[in-house]
């Protein structure tokens, strides 16, 4: 399959033709800046296969926000033959809600599904504790959270070297992070108060002068910018791109680089043509495009490159120990009184 060029032939979806929503076999979301690449090859990759394996009925929305998404809310309103027979999702999934766990992943609906044989994970995660106990949702790649130093605005501070350096009172004022200043990244806010402690996040809000998408930051790193800060904690899908490296440092923590899941779920009861998005979500093709822009895939391949450092995330216990969406509340609220004080 030759997917290493941009491809020419994008879908086109009935539902943004004015068409009413569809059965699914495949339901897709990813992160906004590989979303597009995802469709394409998906694109492609079903296309090959129709013949052989029948018509795969799916839909991936095209923008990052969920108003020309029809599907945006099928796991509150849907039943149980409107759902999707595979879902790739991105970040604090809705299937990790309170609601939308309860009633897809608790009742067994969504559960066990076969992957390609022979997949063993890198070991870069061999202690991340990415495998679900219950089997039902899989993460495939990583969508990591690394740090920019602008050695120049750093002056003769040390560089931060982990997480809780964050927090150092050395750096007040002096980092940039993604987000708006009433809404920080899960990533941060949930792994940030979840290993240290509210004291901890407190004292790192107080140390965040910006919000800035992570094409801004990358501009402003090691710039003129007179806004610009010491420090940009972002993706590293955007931190690979910044183009005055002799002045910016990439720093990897060392008890490893954050992480938001790519995830993927599986009706127990699906069309059979459903499996061909579980064989390329999980295959070569698409984790070698992942690997190379930033966005480490779970598993090892042939002629993979090691990563800097270890991959961490919350982990299973803090997803379903937790109501994710009570507590992002209450925990950019703290975020942001702290910051305010």
């Amino acid at each position: 399959m030759q997917t290493d060029y941009i491809l020419d032939n994008r879908p086109v979806f009935p539902e943004n033709e004015g068409g009413t929503t569809r059965r699914l076999d495949y339901l897709g979301y990813a992160p906004c800046p590989i979303r597009h690449e995802l469709q394409n090859r998906l694109h492609a990759y079903f296309g090959e296969k129709q013949a052989a394996k029948g018509k795969l009925e799916w839909y991936s929305p095209g923008g990052c926000g969920s108003g020309n998404d029809p599907y945006d809310l099928i796991w509150q309103t849907g039943g149980e033959n409107d759902m999707p027979g595979v879902i790739s999702d991105g970040g604090s999934s809705d299937y990790f809600r309170r609601e939308g766990h309860a009633r897809w992943v608790a009742t067994g609906i969504y559960g066990p599904f076969d992957k390609p044989a022979g997949l063993v994970v890198r070991p870069e995660l061999a202690d991340a504790g990415i495998m679900d106990p219950l089997g039902a949702i899989c993460i495939y790649a990583t969508f990591p959270s690394v740090f920019l130093v602008d050695t120049q605005l750093l002056g003769q501070r040390p560089a931060p070297k982990c997480w809780a350096d964050l927090a150092n009172p050395i750096y007040r004022g002096d980092i940039s992070i993604s987000g708006w200043a009433d809404e920080v990244p899960d990533v941060l806010l949930f792994n940030m108060w979840s290993k240290f402690g509210q004291g901890t996040l407190e004292a790192f809000a107080q140390n965040v002068r910006n919000f800035w998408s992570p094409a801004e930051m990358v501009k402003a790193a090691g710039s003129s910018n007179p806004n610009g800060t010491a420090i940009y904690v972002m993706n590293l899908f955007f931190a690979k791109s910044c183009p005055r490296r002799q002045i910016v440092n990439l720093v990897w923590p060392e008890e490893g680089a954050w992480f938001s899941p790519l995830s993927v779920l599986a009706k127990r009861e699906r069309r059979p043509q459903s499996q061909l998005a579980i064989d390329y979500l999980f295959g070569e093709d698409w984790a070698r495009y992942l690997d190379g822009v930033g966005v480490p895939s779970v598993y090892q391949r042939p002629g993979q490159k090691p990563l800097p450092g270890k991959l961490a995330w919350m982990g299973w216990d803090f997803v379903r120990g937790n109501d994710i969406d009570a507590l992002r509340i209450e925990l950019n609220r703290v975020f942001s009184n702290a910051r305010n004080a």
